[in-house]
């Protein structure tokens, strides 16, 4: 079983995304703020961040920039699982160390495929692409 940390400002949304982790036997949190990942992350790392990328204030790619310049999240891995199918933000998502960048609404066995990727890279100890 890994745990997943969802990071989205739509609650329903993100809500929706945990409930189908958890019934493929996963654990998964959600947090609606930059403000409240951050503090989530220093107490737990999860195998795994989903993280939106349209978020008010602090947004995703933001979020990310922050977590790959702080030592304190170095081992923290994050797949990109967003609406926005926008080349630009897909190559900043790769440069700040995304795992991945999952668009939403693609059929559930095809984003779950692409979260277990990201999962067992971790399991193997893959370095960050």
């Amino acid at each position: 079983m890994s745990s997943l940390l969802i990071i989205d400002d739509d609650a329903p949304s993100s809500a929706a995304l945990a409930s189908l982790l958890r019934r493929e036997g996963h654990e998964a949190a959600c947090v609606h703020t930059a403000g409240a990942a951050i503090t989530h992350l220093r107490h737990q790392e999860p195998d795994l961040v989903l993280l939106d990328l349209s978020m008010p204030g602090v947004d995703g790619l933001d979020l990310l920039d922050a977590l790959t310049d702080d030592p304190q999240f170095a081992r923290v891995r994050v797949a990109v699982y967003s609406g926005r199918d926008e080349p630009d933000s897909r190559a900043m998502a790769q440069r700040l160390g995304a795992r991945d960048y999952i668009l939403k609404g693609q059929a559930w066995p095809d984003t779950y495929q692409r979260i277990q990727s990201c999962l067992c890279d971790r399991a193997a100890g893959a370095p960050m692409a």
